[in-house]
């Protein structure tokens, strides 16, 4: 495909990405609650027909009333034609991520896609492309978030600058904790994957702006793309069209 503009329509943000020829030239983002005031503007940065993945429907409608004929594809479970049993209902991002995952990363392995946003997610898939399942749970700035409401005498968190080391004071007790809860977490994820997709070794691919702060303090995954949705918009879309 000679370009495309894939679009990422997440909880927290919107990011554009153009591919020109299968690589991919510029990204753009803004936040997810700004699109009716942005989108039109990052639409008009280039005439190239259009993929979509959406899992925030109020943002996406605003968008494909601006595509209109540009729409070239909506992600979902049924438009990609790379991984067997997927799930109907399967999150548009997740079917992007996992796409591009196996095809970008599996070299004939085993793999397993995680993403670590608003929401953490996981999806295992064997080496012939055959969706074993996956699991869900909140995002850290979520974790922080419940701590707060919960919690009378807890503050409500950023999460600016996490760390492993044990804390020094309620901050940073609440930062570290969750930051270093959710590395195990995601090692013990993987560990209990890999045993599950019946084998030694499963490749793990990380998207997310959560997995760039855990692949940076634990080393966790074996790949950390930041731009695995968008990759995996086109390489749908692509096959689609052709």
């Amino acid at each position: 495909m000679e370009k495309l503009l894939a679009i990422d329509v997440g909880n927290t943000n919107v990011k554009y990405g153009l591919f020109l020829n299968g690589e991919l030239s510029q990204t753009w983002k803004h936040p997810t609650s700004d699109t009716a005031a942005k989108c039109a503007e990052f639409l008009a940065k280039t005439d190239a027909p259009c993929a979509l993945a959406c899992v925030s429907p109020e943002a996406g409608k605003l968008i494909k009333a601006a595509l209109g004929s540009r729409l070239l594809l909506e992600v979902t479970a049924a438009s990609q034609t790379v991984l067997a049993d997927m799930a109907d209902g399967m999150g548009a991002d997740r079917v992007a991520d996992a796409v591009a995952a196996f095809l970008l990363y599996g070299n004939g392995s085993a793999v397993i896609s995680m993403s670590f946003g608003t929401a953490s997610t996981l999806l295992a898939m064997d080496a012939g492309g055959k969706v074993l399942g996956g699991w869900i749970s909140s995002g850290l700035a979520a974790q922080l978030e419940v701590m707060h409401e919960r919690c009378a005498l807890l503050p409500l968190l950023s999460m600016s600058k996490p760390d492993t080391a044990l804390g020094v004071d309620t901050e940073t007790h609440m930062s570290n904790g969750v930051l270093l809860g959710n590395i195990g977490a995601a090692r013990e994820w993987i560990q209990t994957a890999t045993r599950q997709l019946g084998v030694e070794k499963a490749v793990s691919v990380a998207t997310g702006g959560w997995a760039q702060v855990l692949q940076d303090k634990g080393r966790v995954f074996d790949h950390y793309d930041s731009a695995l949705t968008l990759k995996g918009i086109y390489e749908i879309a692509s096959r689609k069209k052709a």
